[in-house]
């Protein structure tokens, strides 16, 4: 099992979702065992499960490995994750009907993105990403193989926080 950080993990990711920027999944909720995030993304053809220092701050310690696809998608019937394009003044035209029509900002939000699919994203281009998935309850499964890299994903982020910084538990 390799575990993957930071940027060579972000650059796997983006590398993969761009080949097939389809019916991708992410998830993130509170870790059951200790003060960090669990994360899952999946795609058509790999899955990774993420560990998070922090969903708090724009540059978290991430942490991630291989794993084997979920069984199923746990909610079947919000638009995939990924990136898409959106023209500069389709978003201000959007922002200046919410302000007017202040009811229904989420519905014409979601009816906006839920009609564009997602695309692999090119330098320059303005995007809208997402869903990310942010749930109370755990995200992970109990097999004795997800626990164990679960244990290990903490484990090394700990040990990366008390390199960066040396007060750190």
């Amino acid at each position: 099992m390799e575990i993957m950080r930071g940027n060579a993990l972000f650059r796997h990711l983006l590398s993969q979702y761009s080949k097939n920027p389809a019916g991708w999944n992410f998830m993130i909720g509170p870790s059951p065992r200790d003060n960090f995030f669990d994360g899952m993304l999946s795609g058509p053809n790999e899955s990774w499960q993420l560990k998070l220092d922090s969903v708090f701050k724009p540059a978290p310690i991430v942490l991630g490995a291989k794993v084997d696809a979920p069984k199923a998608t746990p909610y079947e019937n919000i638009p995939s994750y990924g990136y898409r394009k959106i023209e500069p003044d389709i978003i201000l035209k959007l922002f200046k009907e919410i302000s007017e029509e202040p009811d229904s900002p989420r519905a014409k939000f979601e009816q906006m993105l839920g009609s564009l699919n997602p695309v692999a994203p090119v330098f320059g281009g303005s995007y809208a990403e997402g869903p990310v998935l942010f749930s109370n309850r755990k995200i992970l499964g109990v097999s004795p193989n997800q626990k164990q890299l679960d244990e290990k994903l903490s484990s090394e982020i700990k040990k990366l926080l008390r390199e960066s910084y040396p007060g750190y538990g």
